[in-house]
C-alpha cells in the first residue's frame, strides 16, 4: 500500500476540472434518500479512530504490521480447516525448478486452530528466499499473516563475497518470532465490535497494541444496494508530507488539469472535528471510465502524522464505472445526486474521532 500523496491521487485530479458550483438544495426526493441512508448510522473502528457509518456496508481491507501483512476473510471454522489443508497440499506439489528444498518447516504456532508454513515462496525462488506464513481462525475469521525472509545458511552460501557482506545471513527466526507474537495476539472482530483497549483496528481483526510505528490500515466500505459509492481510509503514523492537501490542489498545474477536465468545484476548506483539524477536497466530473460521478476527499494529521496522532485519509467516490462480472461498465450517472452525495458526506465525514483509549 502506498500513503504518498494520499487524499486525491494524480489520475483523480486529471480526470476533474475546477470551477466553483455549490448544490442546489435538496428536493424532496434527495431529502428522504439522505435520511433513508443515515437512518442508523452505525460506529465501525478504523485504525486508531472511529467513524459511524450506512447499516448495509460491504467491507474489506487489510493490514501492515511492522513489515508482516495481515489479511483476513470471513468464513467457518470448517472451511478454514479445508483452506489450510488445501495450502498444505499446494506446497507439497510445487516443486523448486533448481531443484531447491521447497518447504523447511511447518506445524501449529502456538496453541490448536493455528498453523505456519516456511518455504521458498515459489518454484522460480533463488536459494536463500523465504516466505514465513501463519494461520489462525479466531471468531468467524481466518486470519493469514505473511512477510518475507532470507536464510543464505541452507544452502550455505555464506562464502559468497556479496553474501559475506551481509550483516545478518539468516533473518528468518527473528522475523518468525515476529509472525509468531502477532499472531498470538491478533484476534477476529465484527465489523462493529468496537474494542475499549488500546490496539488497531482492520477488516474483520484487532490487535491489542499500543501506539507506534511500522503500522497500515486500508479499509474499504461500499454501500449495499448503490455499487458505485465507496468509502475508502487509509491511515497510519509513519506518513508525514510536505505540503496540505490544500496547498497541493491549489497549485497551477493541478488548476489547469482540472480547468481541462471539465469538473466542478463543489467546496474546499478546513474542518474542525472532534478533537482533529482537517481538510477537504470536494469535487463533480468525469471519473475513470469516463462517466461522471463524484470523488471527495478528507485528511487530518497529514504534515503532523505521528504514533499518538496517526494520518489518516477518507475518501468518497460515486459514479464512473462499475466491474461486472470481470468487465467495466461506464454508468451514465451516479445512484446519487451531488446533492445527496454531499449530505451523505457531510454525515459520516463529520463524526471522524480519534477512539477512546486506542492510543
Amino acid at each position: 500500500m502506498s500513503f504518498g500523496k494520499t487524499g486525491l491521487t494524480v489520475c483523480m485530479l486529471v480526470a476533474l476540472a475546477a470551477c466553483g458550483n455549490k448544490p442546489a438544495p435538496l428536493t424532496q426526493q434527495e431529502k428522504q434518500t439522505v435520511n433513508e441512508l443515515t437512518a442508523n448510522l452505525k460506529t465501525r473502528c478504523v485504525g486508531r479512530y472511529l467513524v459511524d457509518m450506512p447499516e448495509g456496508m460491504y467491507v474489506s481491507g487489510y493490514a501492515k504490521i511492522q513489515g508482516v501483512d495481515i489479511e483476513t476473510k470471513a468464513m467457518s471454522g470448517d472451511a478454514y480447516q479445508r483452506e489450510i489443508a488445501k495450502r498444505e497440499a499446494e506446497l507439497k506439489a510445487t516443486k523448486s525448478i533448481h531443484g531447491y528444498q521447497l518447504v523447511y518447516a511447518s506445524g501449529e504456532v502456538r496453541g490448536t486452530g493455528t498453523r505456519y508454513f516456511i518455504h521458498l515462496g515459489s518454484a522460480v525462488a533463488d536459494a536463500a528466499s523465504r516466505v514465513i506464513e501463519a494461520y489462525k481462525w479466531d471468531r468467524g475469521y481466518r486470519i493469514k499473516l505473511t512477510i518475507e525472509g532470507s536464510d543464505f545458511t541452507n544452502p550455505d552460501q555464506t562464502n559468497d563475497p556479496i553474501v559475506k557482506q551481509l550483516t545478518v545471513k539468516n533473518d528468518v527466526p527473528e522475523k518468525t518470532s515476529l509472525v509468531f507474537g502477532l499472531l498470538e495476539k491478533v484476534r477476529g472482530r465484527a465489523d462493529d465490535e468496537i474494542p475499549t483497549e488500546p490496539g488497531l483496528c482492520f477488516y474483520g481483526a484487532f490487535l491489542p497494541a499500543k501506539a507506534g510505528s511500522e503500522e497500515e490500515v486500508s479499509e474499504q466500505y461500499a454501500l449495499k444496494g448503490h455499487d458505485d459509492i465507496n468509502f475508502a481510509f487509509e491511515t497510519t503514523p509513519d506518513l508525514r508530507e510536505n505540503t496540505t492537501l490544500l496547498q497541493r490542489t491549489d497549485s497551477l498545474e493541478v488548476r489547469e488539469q482540472l480547468k481541462a477536465a471539465d469538473g466542478v468545484l463543489i467546496r474546499k476548506g478546513s474542518v474542525d472535528l472532534s478533537g482533529l483539524r482537517a481538510e477537504e477536497w470536494l469535487i463533480e466530473g468525469r471519473r475513470p471510465g469516463d462517466g461522471r460521478g463524484n470523488s471527495f476527499s478528507l485528511v487530518v494529521n497529514e504534515i503532523t502524522s505521528s504514533p499518538s496522532s496517526p494520518f489518516l485519509s477518507m475518501d468518497l467516490t460515486t459514479g464512473g464505472q462499475l466491474q461486472i462480472q470481470d468487465q467495466y461498465v461506464k454508468l451514465d450517472k451516479a445512484s446519487l445526486t451531488t446533492g445527496e452525495a454531499v449530505a451523505l458526506w457531510d454525515a459520516v465525514s463529520r463524526t471522524l474521532r480519534p477512539r477512546p483509549n486506542g492510543y
